[in-house]
C-alpha cells in the first residue's frame, strides 16, 4: 500500500482535529488534508506534488497566478507540481485537498496514454468535473470522515480519484489545445472563462441562456458560440440539453426515482420530448434502459 496520510484539522473544535498515517511498502505517498477553517492561506511554491481542491461545504476562492478560481462542491481546481497559490475560504467551509507523489501521478498518467510519459502540465481551471470523479471524491469524503478510517479503503479510493484525475487532465488540456488563440496564456484565460458558462449551463438547466452564458464567460455570444465549440464540439445551449440528459441517464441507472420525474428535473414539459430526446442521445428509450437493469 502507498503511505498515506489523512490530516483532519478543525478550528472552530479543535478536540475533533485528527492526523492518521497509514505506512505502505513503497515511497510513494498520498496526503489528504480535510478541514474547516475561516482564514486564508499560502502554498504551493514548496510543493512538489500534484494536487486537487475542492470545497465539500461552503466555498473557497484561490489565487494563482494573476487568476481567481471559485472552488465549491461541484468544481474542483487543479494545480500543477510547484505552482504557488492563495486562498481563502468562507467561514465554516470544508476543505479537501489532495496531494499525489510524482511516482503515482506519472503512473496514473502513463496508465491512460498507455505510453511512458511524466504528468504533464495543466491548465488551471476552476469548473465542473466529470460525473465519475466528483462520485469517487464524494465516495473517499465519506471513508475519511468515518470514526475509523480504513486504510486499504482510501488507499483504493484516493488512486480511484487520481485515475480520474488523469482524464480530467486529458480533458482539459484537448480542450485549451483545441481553442483558436495562438498564445497559450490567451487559451488558458479562455478555457477558464468557457469554464465558467460550462458552470452557468449546468446550474441553470433548461432556464439556460446563450445571453447567460456569454455574460459568465465575459464574452460576447458569437465569441462564446466560436470557442465553446472549438473546445466542447458544440454549441453551449447544445451542450446543456445534452449534460442534461446524461445526469437523467445517470439517475436512471442509479436511483430509483420515477421516469417522469426525472424528466421533469432534466427540463422537458412532456414524457414524450423527453423519450424522444434521449433516444436521439442513446439510441434507447428511459423506459427500456430502465428495464434492462
Amino acid at each position: 500500500m502507498t503511505s498515506l496520510i489523512l490530516d483532519q484539522p478543525d478550528v472552530a473544535a479543535p478536540e475533533r482535529s485528527r492526523r492518521l498515517q497509514f505506512d505502505g511498502s513503497g515511497a510513494e505517498r498520498i496526503w489528504i488534508l480535510n478541514g474547516r477553517s475561516g482564514r486564508g492561506f499560502e502554498g504551493g511554491g514548496d510543493e512538489p506534488e500534484l494536487s486537487l481542491k475542492w470545497v465539500p461545504k461552503g466555498s473557497a476562492e484561490y489565487k494563482s497566478a494573476n487568476a481567481r478560481f471559485r472552488v465549491s462542491d461541484r468544481a474542483q481546481l487543479l494545480l500543477n507540481r510547484g505552482q504557488p497559490y492563495r486562498l481563502r475560504t468562507a467561514p465554516g467551509s470544508e476543505t479537501f485537498v489532495m496531494f499525489f507523489s510524482r511516482g503515482l501521478a506519472d503512473a496514473a498518467w502513463q496508465s491512460l496514454k498507455g505510453e511512458l510519459q511524466a504528468f504533464p502540465e495543466v491548465p488551471s481551471v476552476a469548473g465542473r468535473s466529470q460525473t465519475a470523479l466528483q462520485h469517487s471524491l464524494e465516495t473517499l469524503r465519506q471513508e475519511a470522515r468515518s470514526d475509523a478510517p480504513d486504510g486499504d479503503r482510501l488507499n483504493e479510493r484516493s488512486l480511484a480519484v487520481l485515475s480520474e484525475i488523469a482524464a480530467l487532465a486529458a480533458e482539459r488540456r484537448g480542450q485549451a489545445d483545441r481553442i483558436p488563440a495562438l498564445r497559450n496564456t490567451t487559451r488558458q484565460e479562455l478555457l477558464r472563462r468557457l469554464a465558467r458558462a460550462q458552470s452557468y449551463l449546468l446550474e441553470s438547466g433548461a432556464a439556460a441562456t446563450l445571453e447567460g452564458a456569454a455574460d459568465a464567460a465575459a464574452l460576447s455570444p458569437f465569441h462564446l458560440i466560436r470557442v465553446f465549440r472549438a473546445a466542447f464540439g458544440e454549441t453551449p445551449l447544445a451542450y446543456g440539453a445534452g449534460k442534461r440528459l446524461d445526469f437523467a441517464r445517470d439517475a436512471l441507472v442509479m436511483t430509483e426515482d420515477s421516469i417522469d420525474e426525472i424528466s421533469r428535473r432534466s427540463g422537458y414539459d412532456s414524457r414524450t420530448a423527453f423519450d424522444r430526446a434521449f433516444r436521439r442521445r442513446f439510441k434507447s428509450t428511459p423506459g427500456a434502459l430502465r428495464s434492462k437493469l
